[in-house]
């Protein structure tokens, strides 16, 4: 009986175990998504200002073809 608990709590432990490596790989795939996300949403921000930028220039054009 004594060595049949015991076999169960070494495969829980076992289990567990792995469960935590698993779960290890999982964030720290999930950390680099964030961080690949993160430079993207810089990028986009960036081009999204630049176009700003550009739009800004046109319509300042556009206005003092009017005058």
């Amino acid at each position: 009986m004594a060595e049949d608990t015991i076999q169960k709590l070494e495969q829980r432990i076992s289990d567990m175990i792995e469960l935590c490596e698993k779960m290890g790989r999982e964030n720290q795939l999930l950390k680099t998504d964030q961080q690949m996300l993160r430079q993207e949403f810089a990028s986009l921000q960036e081009k999204n200002k630049i176009a700003r930028g550009r739009v800004e220039q046109i319509v300042a054009r556009l206005k003092s073809l009017e005058s």
